[in-house]
């Protein structure tokens, strides 16, 4: 069943709850590298409430706390910021276990193809594709650490954004839909 389907068979709560809040998020984290806790929490507590009413409460743990953990790894190594990993539990907490994975792994690849552009763009793309397979091989094959350059997120909420950065937020807002009308 596609996700017009599920909206003719009632499951607006899920829409209103978990969607459209993700539609806000999509712009602001486009706009600004920023995800709001007042757009986070509500969909993080939306989704409780539904997996309480619809009796999948385990399975939506398992999917925040998945998502949740896989999140703060990446933020931790500097890759993802504090919004990213709320809205991904509350995303968890909406899709449960299995569908987050299928949200989480879209959002993974339009972030890759998006920061690829990105650097083609700035006319980058060959020179880091160079240094990063260099880095890999090193890595992989003499087992030198930190031979991967990765900048990271700066620390400092008020930094500027490296210009490669790519908003995450828009594009786990981008998977959430796409999982949704494919009904998986």
């Amino acid at each position: 069943m596609g996700g017009l389907e599920l909206i003719r068979a009632g499951n607006l709560a899920f829409v209103a709850g978990c969607l459209l809040p993700s539609v806000y998020i999509a712009y602001t984290d486009a706009r600004s590298h920023m995800i709001y806790d007042r757009a986070t929490f509500p969909i993080l507590l939306a989704g409780l409430v539904n997996a309480l009413h619809s009796d999948t409460l385990p399975d939506a743990l398992l999917g925040s706390a998945f998502a949740f953990a896989l999140l703060f790894i990446c933020a931790a190594l500097g890759g993802a910021g504090g919004g990213d990993v709320k809205y991904a539990a509350g995303l968890g907490m909406w899709f449960g276990f299995l569908n987050v994975q299928y949200v989480l792994l879209i959002a993974t690849a339009m972030g890759v193809v998006w920061g690829m552009v990105k650097l083609a763009w700035a006319g980058r793309l060959k020179s880091w594709a160079k240094t990063f397979l260099t880095g890999l091989f090193m890595r992989v094959f003499y087992g030198v650490k930190g031979a991967i350059p990765l900048r990271k997120l700066p620390d400092n909420p008020g930094a500027p954004v490296p210009p490669e950065a790519v908003p995450f937020g828009t594009c786990l807002a981008v998977g959430s839909w796409v999982v949704f009308i494919a009904g998986w």
